[in-house]
């Protein structure tokens, strides 16, 4: 399926910039880029797609930033039958040679932490440096990250913020009501928690990954939220045992801590990238 044959899709009321699209094995992949320097590869997590938002522009300032869209997300081919976890590594592998061609700095937020570690882990000669931002993947006990399949649409808006949700309010997977973007946003949403749920419905974590991420020799940071909702405390400083990385925690932010607190996130990435450029 070709950009131009795909279904339209609703256009999100802030934020929406038209992607670029690379054939990655047969599925047409949208993505964003922008700014120069050293390349930093974004995945995001179950929400938010087909925008450029603040936090991308903070990055853009001071790196070569490309953002592409899962499978199944936003305006990329869907995912294959059948698909896992494990296919999304694979095509990022191939997203990575045919986009960047050099190692990368490597980010993923939520469910993309979790695609951008098993990427890490398995090539870690394509990735330059790992950041995982509020993780997806762990198994913390007595610590469960929230459901959020289970998750009554109208409590997601308190469930990621921190502080006032308003501004925000299309960007959520919440109700369908016209400051959230009417019902096509609605669709477009729930179509994405049901390519999210494909991929983590059976396994809410990867008990795999702990052994992983420990043999992984790459530079690494841990960004964490101050109050977040849906992933506890304990699963950022589990990572960065793990990864024997640094971690920083973002105050005053809920789990949507890129959305609330942009230039704070995007700082600590670009630290991290430019300490690795000066070794």
């Amino acid at each position: 399926m070709s950009p131009a044959t795909r279904p339209a899709l609703a256009t999100p009321a802030q934020g929406y910039t038209e992607p670029r699209f690379v054939d990655v094995a047969g599925t047409p992949t949208a993505y964003r880029r922008s700014g120069s320097g050293v390349p930093v590869v974004y995945l995001h997590g179950h929400w938010a797609t087909r925008r450029w938002l603040p936090f991308h522009e903070e990055l853009a300032r001071s790196v070569d930033l490309i953002a592409p869209e899962h499978p199944g997300f936003g305006e990329s081919g869907p995912l294959p039958k059948a698909a896992t976890r494990d296919d999304l590594v694979l095509h990022y592998r191939d997203f990575l040679d045919a986009v960047v061609g050099a190692p990368a700095h490597l980010v993923g937020y939520g469910l993309g932490a979790w695609i951008a570690a098993d990427v890490a882990t398995w090539f870690p000669e394509r990735v330059a440096s790992l950041t995982v931002i509020a993780p997806f993947g762990l198994r913390v006990p007595d610590q469960p990250i929230a459901d959020i399949f289970l998750m009554n649409p109208a409590d997601l808006m308190a469930a990621y913020y921190h502080g006032d949700p308003a501004p925000y309010a299309d960007l959520v997977p919440g109700v369908g009501s016209p400051d959230q973007g009417g019902p096509e946003e609605f669709a477009q949403r729930y179509g994405e928690l049901g390519s999210a749920a494909a991929l983590i419905w059976n396994m809410r974590y990867d008990l795999k990954l702990e052994r992983r991420l420990a043999r992984l020799e790459l530079p690494a940071l841990v960004v964490t939220a101050g109050e977040d909702k849906i992933v506890p405390a304990g699963h950022g400083e589990r990572w960065a045992e793990l990864l024997s990385a640094k971690q920083v925690t973002i105050p005053d932010a809920g789990h949507a801590v890129v959305v609330e607190q942009p230039a704070a996130v995007a700082d600590a990435i670009v630290e991290l990238a430019s300490e690795v450029a000066s070794r």
